[in-house]
């Protein structure tokens, strides 16, 4: 299967992904290593609703949620429609059945490189007027991190198979009619949007990934965007850890691997002086849908 495996090194700040709230402090997720050092971390669900978001500004539609059992909100199962549906996948439950779509994208963490030490920062919850009650201090754990992010894309992308089909109103021989998938049978039936679409994008998520960057929840009172560093790619069928290697200023280094003449390695990209260019993630995009190198 095509891949593109991707490492990414950025900086976080903040507490951009916060964790449980014990008493009054708010803490910040992360991770103990067995010699006491810590590692923070923000969740690959925080950097998906990021990219949801600026999928939206593309003029993407993504997921509005439906009601589901229970009055509880849950994914509308619509890959077609929904292109977050599509990238990152859902889990479609009406009543003992179960529809999942496993994401044709995987994403790590944003896990720290390095022991990152935990500071605190002070605030507090003040009455509009004044005399009314006395103010209410809390804490919140913040931290200021190198953190590497791992991501492979599969060709899976704009593909779906019969046992991802929901119980929406819209059902899916109905995109058939209307031109917007193309149906082929082999072992199962695979429903597969047009290339161009498919391309599209894939483009728009690694356009966003490598250089507009994200937005992280919690920007309300400590605004954090993604600061990329570095980035390296690989594209080809094997699952190559191209991120395994980085310099002291964080910058990705060349790995020692054995490129085929039907695949390609991608930088590495320095993002503090530059940006991934159009034309390389468009052939990043081409080959991952087509299977053939874009000139």
């Amino acid at each position: 299967m095509r891949k593109i495996v991707i490492g990414l090194l950025t900086r976080v700040s903040g507490n951009v992904n916060a964790n449980e709230i014990e008493g009054d402090r708010i803490r910040i997720k992360k991770l103990v290593s067995i010699d006491g050092e810590t590692y923070p971390f923000v969740s690959a669900r925080a950097v998906k609703r990021g990219i949801r978001e600026k999928l939206a500004e593309w003029g993407f539609e993504v997921d509005p949620f439906r009601v589901g059992e229970g009055e509880k909100l849950a994914d509308s199962g619509d890959p077609i429609k929904y292109v977050d549906n599509d990238l990152f996948g859902y889990l479609y439950i009406k009543g003992n059945k179960q529809r999942p779509r496993m994401s044709p994208i995987s994403m790590s963490p944003v896990i720290a490189v390095k022991h990152t030490p935990i500071e605190i920062d002070f605030g507090g919850r003040f009455p509009r007027e004044i005399g009314e009650t006395n103010p209410t201090p809390f804490e919140i754990e913040v931290a200021d991190f190198i953190g590497l992010m791992k991501v492979v894309v599969t060709e899976r992308c704009g593909i779906f198979t019969e046992s991802e089909k929901t119980d929406q109103l819209k059902k899916w021989d109905e995109y058939v009619k209307e031109n917007k998938v193309q149906k082929e049978t082999r072992n199962e039936a695979l429903y597969m949007l047009k290339d161009e679409e498919r391309i599209k994008r894939v483009i728009a998520f690694l356009e966003i990934l490598f250089n507009e960057g994200w937005a992280y929840p919690r920007r309300a009172n400590y605004f954090a965007m993604a600061e990329h560093i570095s980035i390296i790619v690989y594209c080809g069928e094997k699952l190559y850890p191209v991120w395994k290697n980085f310099d002291e200023n964080y910058q990705f280094t060349q790995p020692s691997i054995l490129i085929g003449k039907c695949e390609k390695l991608f930088g590495p990209y320095n993002l503090k002086i530059g940006s991934v260019s159009k034309e390389d993630i468009e052939k990043m995009a081409t080959w991952l849908v087509i299977g053939q190198w874009k000139d």
